[in-house]
């Protein structure tokens, strides 16, 4: 997990299902054949169209009768067998691209870029991970909590999001705590299996800390000093990643952050997702990275909220 694979491809992959998992949140799963190697905090860039919408005038051009630039997505899990690969995608409706992925059925076609971008770092030293999630930034933490228990790094997940309503995750509410308990539980339900711990948060108190996920975080190591092998990795709202990022340099804890930018090509050629980035060599002390090729994963501390 400490190096970005090299191979891309664009692929059709077909749809095996499709399925509202809240209030305007959705989760499909792609089935793709020959996809190269990938790793959690990678995406995949999905022509959110079809292309046979891409029709000839009487004047010669293709016209586009859907959105033209492709839309970024995180991968929340990834499973192989033999040549086959399955991707879940977990994304929030809130326009064109994502109306047209949400229309889609089993047996469906989607033209998928990837994959792109670089991954989360494992250091070899790090033992205890928590992972810091907001909103529709839980994903790419999803599959890296399960990668890291396979790697004999015990993962906690804190996850927060305004509203119980607006939670895409399977969860066994009996085991949530409420109110202000900063005791973590098997509650969520797919990474039960893999005995990750979880907090969740929301922002009205509908359903676990009554509290933003930043707080918990403080309130957290207020009861218990993170030690030396513990490693933050965090996606979600940017202010959100900043306030993580910030409690992280005050303890000194390494902090990996996944960020968010409309990416067209995903390949570095759009300049279209730059991202404020320190950089002592630079005349100003910091320059613009690429969200796509430099990230999206980057040292929360290298980065300028």
């Amino acid at each position: 997990m400490n190096s970005r694979p090299a191979r891309q491809c664009i692929a059709d992959a077909v749809v095996e299902s499709n399925v509202s998992v809240c209030q305007g949140h959705w989760r499909f799963v792609l089935r793709a054949d020959r996809f190269p190697e990938c790793l959690p905090g990678q995406f995949i860039n999905i022509l959110c169209r079809d292309r046979a919408t891409e029709d000839e005038t009487p004047d010669g051009p293709a016209r586009l009768s859907g959105p033209f630039l492709r839309r970024p997505f995180s991968i929340a899990e990834l499973r192989r067998q033999g040549q086959t690969t399955w991707m879940d995608i977990i994304h929030h409706l809130i326009g064109p691209g994502t109306a047209w992925l949400a229309a889609r059925r089993p047996g469906d076609r989607v033209n998928i870029l990837g994959p792109l971008g670089r991954p989360f770092n494992v250091d070899p030293a790090t033992r205890r991970a928590v992972l810091v999630a907001g909103g529709i930034g839980i994903p790419p933490l999803l599959w890296l909590a399960r990668t890291l228990t396979e790697a004999g790094v015990s993962p906690l997940l804190l996850y927060g999001v305004r509203s119980a309503s607006v939670l895409p995750l399977a969860i066994d509410r009996q085991a949530v705590h409420r109110g202000r308990s900063l005791a973590p539980t098997q509650s969520v339900i797919e990474l039960r299996r893999f005995g990750v711990p979880a907090l969740l948060c929301t922002d009205d108190g509908s359903l676990g800390w009554a509290g933003l996920v930043t707080e918990a975080l403080a309130g957290l190591w207020e009861e218990r000093a993170p030690d030396s092998g513990t490693c933050v990795y965090t996606c979600g709202p940017e202010a959100m990643m900043g306030g993580v990022a910030q409690t992280c340099a005050a303890r000194g804890v390494p902090c990996q952050a996944c960020l968010e930018r409309v990416m067209g090509c995903g390949l570095g050629t759009c300049q279209s997702c730059v991202v404020k980035v320190r950089d002592p060599g630079a005349p100003a002390g910091w320059r613009y990275g690429l969200c796509c090729t430099d990230g999206p994963v980057f040292d929360a501390q290298s980065v300028i909220w």
